[in-house]
């Protein structure tokens, strides 16, 4: 197994691209000095903007309507959602080829949480960082007949340096097999970012709360969008400015504490002698909406880029540093095809992604990198939809609600809807077309079938793919 590198994979929930994004107000020194080393994709997205769904992606390689894990584990009956048995890991063919495989903290993939049967040979499931709430800084939200919702606090560290278990128990498995006689792979994932926000208040209190900036369409009145998100928007009508700010305060102050947890990890890298033989990859599940379009956290209907745009570092040994990429598209189920290919290990037998190695050696055709997809079904409310990127555009298709259409680049908060616009017929077809030919392709049969009386109701149907 010489020469063979080291895999160190960092995952976060809830974690938008904009919040590591090059001039963010959110405070990722770490981050930052780890795409400086290595190659940082802005357009990177998601599968679907729930965890399990989303995470059973990452580690298949398959959308949800393949790998059947279509909401989260905890949400449905046991029979009703779970990952096809047939489908194969991606952590199971590096076990396969010598690596020592540890996973710690959130999985949330499938439903027997035994995780050496997919390849993992130490595990441990303490993916939170739970502290106790500072009285008088939460902000929660009561709604007759539930439960009041608490969104941020900040968390008491007066006894001393907060750290994450994940990370700590992460860091115990590499100092044993950082000179061993095989390569590692090491996962360390977080609950955080997710909500309630409820950082150590040394973080919190990096954040100038009065100086925080709003989202720019936090008052979007959501013409033209599906109904469901004018439901949703009500439940947080009584949220007020200081209330928004100190949730993206705490937001952010979540994030620069896990950044701060993965300094630890890379120095203890540097520390050991392998961080130049350690492939190195950040990512999250999904985004937040964080009061895009006057919505928190993610779910039904949210098809907006807050959710959808996730980040994706990758540092590799021999990678020249600090490509900052806002052109090629991709996605999770490519993170898993191109860990094989950079470990020498067969690919997955089954894998809608693909290897990233020449995007990241510079052979790529661009053109070959324009599109993205994604999938959603509606959690509890069964609320179907379809995702398609293209260059510029972004279709979304919502037979159950209201069809939309962008231009990212004339319009990258998604306040105008074209998809009712005379104009844009053409590229609304067009965009159509492609959600059909990517449903043909990966084998999406329960929409791509859709020829019965109540069903036609797409701009055009499945036989005008090409």
């Amino acid at each position: 197994m010489a020469g063979r590198p080291n895999v160190l994979f960092l995952m976060t929930d809830h974690t938008n691209a904009t919040a590591t994004a090059p001039g963010s107000a959110c405070l990722t020194p770490n981050l930052d000095a780890l795409a400086a080393e290595g190659h940082r994709f802005a357009r990177c997205h998601t599968t679907n903007a729930i965890c399990s769904p989303a995470r059973a992606s990452l580690m298949t390689g398959t959308y949800p309507s393949t790998h059947g894990m279509w909401d989260c584990t905890h949400t449905q009956r046991r029979e009703w959602v779970n990952v096809h048995e047939g489908l194969t890991y991606w952590s199971q063919i590096l076990q396969r080829g010598g690596y020592a495989n540890g996973y710690f903290g959130k999985w949330h993939v499938e439903q027997t949480n035994r995780l050496e049967s997919f390849g993992w040979e130490e595990s441990n499931p303490k993916g939170s960082c739970r502290l106790e709430r500072l009285v008088g800084t939460e902000v929660s939200v009561p709604r007759q007949g539930y439960r009041d919702y608490l969104l941020c606090a900040a968390g008491d560290d007066s006894a001393g340096p907060v750290h994450h278990p994940a990370f700590d128990a992460g860091m115990d498995f590499i100092r044993r097999h950082a000179h061993g006689e095989r390569p590692f792979c090491c996962f360390i994932s977080t609950t955080e970012p997710h909500d309630p926000y409820v950082p150590p208040k040394s973080f919190y209190d990096l954040y100038d709360q009065d100086r925080i900036p709003l989202s720019p369409t936090l008052r979007d009145e959501l013409r033209g969008k599906p109904e469901v998100l004018r439901r949703m928007q009500a439940v947080w009508k009584g949220l007020g400015e200081r209330d928004w700010r100190r949730m993206t305060a705490a937001y952010w102050a979540v994030i620069s504490f896990i950044d701060a947890e993965i300094g630890r990890v890379l120095a203890l890298l540097r520390d050991l002698g392998i961080d130049r033989e350690t492939v190195v990859v950040f990512t999250s599940d999904h985004g937040d909406m964080l009061g895009g379009h006057g919505l928190v956290a993610k779910g039904i209907g949210t098809s907006y880029e807050e959710v959808y745009n996730i980040p994706l570092i990758l540092r590799l040994p021999g990678l020249t540093g600090g490509c900052e990429d806002g052109h090629t598209m991709t996605s999770l189920v490519d993170i898993g095809p191109t860990l094989l290919d950079v470990t020498g290990c067969p690919p997955l037998p089954v894998c809608h992604g693909r290897s990233l190695m020449p995007v990241l050696q510079g052979k790529a055709d661009p053109g070959d990198w324009r599109d993205a997809y994604a999938e959603f079904f509606g959690q509890r409310f069964v609320y179907t939809q379809r995702l398609v990127w293209h260059g510029d555009w972004k279709y979304v298709f919502s037979p159950g609600g209201v069809d939309e259409l962008y231009n990212l680049a004339e319009d990258p908060h998604e306040l105008r809807n074209l998809a009712e616009e005379p104009a844009c017929r053409t590229v609304l077809e067009a965009m159509c077309r492609r959600m059909w030919a990517r449903m043909k392709a990966i084998g999406d049969e329960s929409l791509y079938n859709t020829h019965y009386a109540t069903l036609r109701t797409a701009p055009v149907g499945p036989l005008d793919a090409p």
